[in-house]
């Protein structure tokens, strides 16, 4: 079921709203401007979402009908009521927990792996792994960083928006830049033949619509694709750099047939709606930041004054 498109729309539309935001001082034309364009986007983002929640609806439909799974649609609105009830909570957490506190990292094995162990969204962008929202009030005048984390890809320094690699929370690579410093072998997963006819064909069928206002095919971007082949690769542990952007990075990438003892795992495979929300956390950070240089947001221990 198709919903790449719907998913980069509402991200971007979101991003947009927070650029926005940003905007809160402006006078005159330009403010009159700013809440027609305000109007517009929340009519955007309430199209989406709609649409969003449409194909999951459909989706669970199906597993119902066809895969005879009969708890699907009561499980997706029991996750869709709990994002409701504890959205407006920025200090809410989501990691499921057993029956002595313990983290569960399993619930069900034919689960997106991204999602295992949380009660919605993504195990990586929970608060117990990417830290709490800077919106949170739980004393964050001491732990908010003054360097929102980057959305650049740690080898190449180009935004990453597809699916791609991580190494915790905002350490993330492009598929094709992790690649192995001995023999050149990347993690991207091989492009099939017929998305090499897509691609080949893509810029033609891009001219000839703009001939005969015919609809192009998909984009290589909206065809679904493996995930990146990282359990075949390690870093360097010796490697270690220090940068303003990212912290301790890797700098020596090796594949597992050129690894040595000094060598560590932990890469993991994100797809593209993972990579979306992750987007949106850093584009909520840097807004926070923004704002707190505007003085807008006044921040003390247990409370926000919204100027």
């Amino acid at each position: 079921m198709s919903h790449v498109r719907e998913a980069r729309m509402l991200c971007r539309k979101t991003v947009e709203l927070f650029t926005l935001l940003s905007h809160t001082q402006e006078t005159g034309a330009r403010r009159m401007g700013m809440t027609q364009e305000l109007l517009a986007l929340v009519t955007g983002l309430a199209h989406y979402l709609k649409i969003l929640i449409r194909i999951a609806l459909t989706g669970a439909l199906k597993l119902e009908r066809e895969q005879s799974a009969r708890d699907v649609i009561t499980f997706f609105l029991d996750k869709l009521h709990l994002l409701a009830v504890q959205g407006a909570n920025p200090s809410a957490k989501r990691l499921i927990k057993g029956s002595h506190s313990e983290s569960l990292n399993s619930i069900n094995p034919h689960a997106n792996l991204g999602t295992q162990g949380v009660t919605y969204g993504f195990r990586s962008l929970a608060p117990e792994n990417a830290g709490d929202s800077p919106f949170s009030q739980v004393d964050m005048a001491s732990k908010v960083s003054s360097n929102p984390p980057s959305d650049l890809c740690v080898r190449c320094g180009v935004t990453v928006e597809e699916d791609c690699v991580r190494l915790g929370t905002y350490q993330r690579w492009h598929s094709h830049c992790i690649q192995c410093a001995q023999c050149g072998k990347v993690a991207a997963a091989p492009v099939t033949k017929d998305q090499q006819q897509q691609q080949s064909s893509r810029s033609g069928d891009e001219r000839d619509a703009g001939a005969d206002g015919g609809a192009p095919r998909p984009k290589l971007s909206s065809a679904r694709r493996p995930p990146a082949n990282v359990g075949l690769y390690v870093y360097d542990s010796g490697s270690m750099k220090e940068t303003p952007s990212f912290g301790d990075v890797p700098t020596v990438i090796l594949c597992t047939e050129h690894a040595h003892p000094a060598c560590r795992g932990g890469f993991q495979p994100v797809q593209r709606l993972e990579q979306y929300a992750f987007l949106l956390n850093v584009a909520l950070r840097r807004l926070y930041l923004l704002l707190k240089q505007q003085g807008v947001v006044h921040l003390s221990p247990g409370s926000f004054t919204y100027l």
